[in-house]
């Protein structure tokens, strides 16, 4: 069988994150009028799993063996080459639509992660496509939902033809709901008003069903992660020095950034993303492929090629009275002015 999932397991694996997802939603502050403000999209596959691959247009979309990675090749609008290579977790649902509303479908996958417990039962993984006709790729953790419309925490809750998110997390004692904005290529991080709400959301958790917002009280501090691409405007910075660990361990990737900021990237994650833009191609990959991201990152480290970042993951610091958290990016783009060399 090698790494195909028995039926049975799969089908385990959504009814486990079914429950799990039911249960977190019964935390969600959003109105059933808000939540029915469903994006469309676009069914390329219900059940996309290893033994598959398909073609949209220029776009091919394989999985990997023995790797469990799934890649996705195509060519921008110049027919410049692409890639970009994620994990591909236990399967799940591919889908495509306009979700920046510039004109271009952009590619969607959905997929288990088979966690349990607090831990979050899908990845959302989503190419958006640039003016260039080049993928923006992004992939967050959370407790989304799919059915046979996609994915159902894709909303238009204002109207304006652009997508937006929705994710839950939990820290210190509350839940948090964020709200991701498709624009221009990129997932914005929504902080204030949109629509009838100003975002980050809390809800207390109760042990019981609770969807009423409130404030966190005096001695709460919950942190919301960033898991936005849309890249900081600031200087680019150099990466010094890299300390690769194994992603698919306990180990932690660590890297010192030439402005004093120290990146350590939780493994447990493992989406964070590396893309390396040249004139002749673009190659990304997540955390999640770790062979493709370790070539990516030796590479803009050996050439000392300018980076820019974007996101923060919440990382709490250590309990040293001179501890402060890690800088835990989403995003880590390095521009190349000649070549990639990376293929």
């Amino acid at each position: 069988m090698g790494d195909r999932i028995p039926v049975l397991a799969t089908i385990a694996l959504t009814v486990a994150g079914l429950d799990l997802c039911a249960y977190m939603k019964s935390y969600l502050p959003l109105s059933d009028t808000e939540l029915a403000m469903r994006f469309p999209q676009r069914v390329l596959r219900s059940n996309f799993v290893q033994t598959m691959s398909v073609r949209i247009g220029t776009t091919t979309v394989r999985f990997l063996e023995p790797a469990n990675g799934i890649q996705f090749t195509g060519k921008d609008l110049s027919g410049k080459p692409w890639t970009v290579t994620a994990d591909a977790m236990q399967g799940g649902g591919l889908y495509s639509a306009d979700l920046d509303h510039n004109g271009t479908d952009d590619l969607i996958y959905a997929s288990y992660t088979g966690g349990v417990g607090l831990a979050p039962p899908m990845h959302v993984l989503t190419l958006l496509f640039d003016a260039a006709g080049r993928p923006v790729p992004s992939e967050m953790d959370g407790y989304f939902e799919i059915d046979s419309r996609g994915v159902k925490d894709l909303v238009d809750l204002d109207g304006d033809g652009r997508a937006d998110l929705i994710r839950q997390s939990f820290d210190d004692g509350y839940w948090i709901t964020s709200l991701y904005e498709a624009k221009d290529g990129h997932w914005h991080l929504v902080h204030g008003a949109h629509a009838a709400r100003r975002y980050p959301l809390y809800t207390r958790f109760t042990n019981r069903s609770n969807r009423v917002p409130t404030t966190p009280g005096p001695g709460r501090s919950p942190i919301e992660d960033d898991l936005s691409n849309a890249v900081e405007s600031a200087e680019p910075v150099r990466i010094e020095h890299m300390k690769w660990a194994n992603v698919q361990q306990p180990e932690n990737l660590v890297l010192e950034l030439s402005d004093g900021r120290r990146w350590e990237e939780i493994a447990w994650y493992s989406s964070a993303g590396v893309v390396l833009d040249a004139p002749d191609r673009r190659v990304a990959a997540t955390l999640g492929a770790p062979e493709e991201a370790k070539q990516l990152l030796e590479t803009i480290e050996r050439r000392r090629l300018p980076v820019r970042v974007s996101g923060n993951r919440r990382n709490r610091p250590g309990t040293g009275t001179n501890e402060r958290a890690p800088f835990s990016p989403e995003m880590v783009w390095a521009e190349d002015a000649g070549t990639s060399n990376v293929r």
